[in-house]
């Protein structure tokens, strides 16, 4: 790092400042709001992709990635690799772009979450009452803790799913199925609770445009931060790996000094597309599968592309080190990733639990505990190539003991 521009440094830490203090920005504008009416920790639960994830893991994160993107910055700008001026300020453009057309597709989406609503209209809500066209609708804040608590009962919220395809709906017999429906408080049919799923919908939206929060107001400021976030982790990785021989030629170094946080940094974010997924999950089951929108359309599949690059950044990266940890890393990966795949609703059941619709403060606890701790090892600068595998050391000692 000796060798980098002090102004580099300065300049990546201003911007990874700045994208932390927004994070918390929103976080904290939910929690001053929210607070009052005992409604932020379960509104920050619900949208804990938002809410959670990003003031915690993000920061581990930002800490992790602050190191490679110093030396990736600082080698570009002066020119010591290739186009590395027109690829750093075209990246930068890309992302900003980027950053302001996914959130303005957010933004204008149909479909509004409960933290736009204020608090004086969710605690006055009272739902409303059946009709001959339509069920009922039970209020928002008692729907909320049917869910929290019905989440962690056996299969968990996975067990009331179910479908709200048109054409499922006329050609399936289980649409005659009763079971518990969110939205209006009883067992229906899946077909009624299907409307009521929509009518749900539209009591948000309704209320949302009627009673805006504050914080919907600050989540839309920070909405784009939070994209430029995501999309330069996903330059930074890239162009780790377009010039990882021009910076081991200009530092003299194999990244191996750096994996170990790269790796924990693209781990940690495993964690968000499995958050949304739990988030999309809950909203499947209070607004319907079929209410598509910008964010629903969109987030899984950044999610799935933003899975694919942290495995591939965590394991280009291994190959740094040792061929014992690198072999059982990328095993431990695949069986990760087969786990991922084959128990997929268990994963997302277990995380609407515990950080989701379900969580509490001893979860957020805990999760933060554990971000902390991984942030300390970052920089503490641990090193897994520092682990003796082989008991050479012990070899070296006993054999000049024995000389």
């Amino acid at each position: 790092m000796s060798k980098t521009h002090l102004a580099t440094r300065v300049a990546v830490t201003i911007v990874f400042a700045i994208l932390y203090l927004a994070f918390l920005a929103e976080t904290g504008a939910l929690v001053q709001e929210f607070g009052a009416s005992g409604l932020a920790l379960r509104l920050a639960s619900l949208d804990s992709q938002n809410f959670i994830f990003f003031p915690l893991a993000g920061l581990l994160a930002l800490v992790a990635f602050w190191q490679p993107a110093v030396l990736l910055v600082d080698a570009m700008w002066r020119g010591q690799l290739k186009y590395g001026r027109i690829v750093l300020g075209g990246s930068l453009l890309v992302a900003l772009i980027g950053a302001w057309l996914i959130s303005g597709a957010f933004d204008s989406s149909a479909a509004r979450s409960v933290f736009e609503i204020s608090p004086k209209a969710l605690t006055a809500d009272t739902g409303a009452p059946a009709t001959e066209d339509a069920p009922p609708l039970a209020p928002v804040t008692e729907v909320l803790a049917r869910m929290r608590i019905l989440s962690g009962v056996d299969r968990g919220l996975g067990e009331y799913q179910a479908q709200c395809d048109r054409e499922w709906l006329q050609y399936s017999v289980a649409a005659e199925v009763e079971m518990l429906c969110f939205p209006a408080g009883e067992r229906l049919s899946v077909r009624d609770c299907c409307t009521a799923k929509a009518a749900f919908r539209q009591h948000l939206n309704g209320l949302a445009a009627e009673a805006p929060s504050r914080t919907a107001t600050v989540h839309d400021w920070v909405m784009p931060a939070k994209v430029f976030f995501l999309l330069l982790l996903l330059g930074i990785g890239i162009l780790l790996v377009q010039y990882r021989k021009g910076l081991e030629r200009l530092h003299g170094m194999t990244p191996s000094g750096i994996s170990f946080g790269l790796a924990l940094g693209g781990a940690v974010m495993l964690i968000w597309p499995l958050l949304n997924a739990a988030y999309l999950q809950t909203m499947a089951l209070l607004t319907g599968s079929g209410s598509a929108s910008a964010y629903t359309v969109v987030a899984p599949l950044v999610a799935l592309g933003f899975g694919v690059w942290t495995l591939l950044l965590v394991f280009f990266h291994l190959r740094s080190y040792p061929s014992q940890i690198e072999y059982a890393a990328k095993i431990g990966g695949f069986i990760a990733a087969a786990v991922g795949v084959f128990r997929y609703e268990e994963i997302t059941n277990y995380l609407a639990r515990t950080l989701g619709v379900g969580g509490g403060l001893v979860a957020i606890i805990v999760f933060a505990v554990a971000v902390a701790a991984l942030i300390v090892s970052v920089i503490l600068g641990v090193d897994p190539t520092d682990i003796n595998l082989d008991g050479d050391e012990e070899e070296k000692a006993e054999t000049a003991s024995g000389d």
